[in-house]
């Protein structure tokens, strides 16, 4: 599971790393704000990816770590649905065949039209390695928050994010381009940097 959050920590510090560009461009090199905005935009596009990547990552893992009895399973790991074929395959592997690895293609298959933002979906998700059941009480503790407010949060990053994707952050009312600032965007980063690293180091085995 290091390797999903390495990936997690990389991708964070590439939006950082666009975040410093955008600051140099702007404070060093007097570019217009509304000239380069677009940068603080791709980082509210990429955090959230990466913290639906990170999502995706933790429950592909630890799916497999209670097959290979790491942690202990849960009731929705129990249900988990794979089909006969893909059984067969794992219990009767063919030669120079890894099972581990069948199974994780299938987990993958299964998962990679699931968006892993919101809350909801989130803590279904979880639900597959994780016995708590107060995912966002827990979480948000950690993070000093509430949940409601946790998961507000979220939701309005997420929006934020589907606006610039869906919509090219123009309001469809207006027909203008909706304004974005960088202090903004950097509490986005951070917060999305925060919950991810908790979740994280609440499913991680100790």
């Amino acid at each position: 599971m290091l390797s999903a959050k390495k990936c997690f920590d990389d991708s964070i510090i590439r939006v950082r790393q666009d975040h410093s560009l955008y600051s140099h461009l702007t404070g060093i090199l007097h570019f217009s704000h509304e000239n380069v905005a677009d940068i603080l935009r791709s980082e509210i596009v990429y955090a959230v990816s990466a913290f639906d990547r990170l999502i995706h990552d933790i429950i592909r893992v630890g799916i497999i770590e209670i097959y290979n009895s790491l942690r202990p399973a849960t009731v929705s790991y129990d249900n988990f649905q794979i089909c006969m074929s893909h059984m067969r395959s794992i219990l009767n592997p063919l030669p120079n065949t890894n099972p581990h690895k069948l199974l994780e293609d299938i987990i993958i298959n299964k998962h990679k039209y699931i968006a892993y933002q919101d809350p909801d979906k989130i803590s279904e998700g979880l639900s597959l390695i994780w016995h708590e059941q107060h995912k966002w009480q827990k979480i948000a503790s950690l993070m000093s928050m509430t949940d409601k407010n946790v998961k507000i949060e979220l939701k309005n990053i997420v929006i934020r994010r589907n606006q610039i994707v869906h919509e090219s952050d123009i309001d469809l009312f207006t027909q203008n381009l909706q304004p974005i600032n960088d202090q903004d965007v950097m509490q986005s980063v951070d917060f999305l940097d925060l919950l991810g690293n908790t979740i994280f180091n609440l499913v991680k085995i100790p």
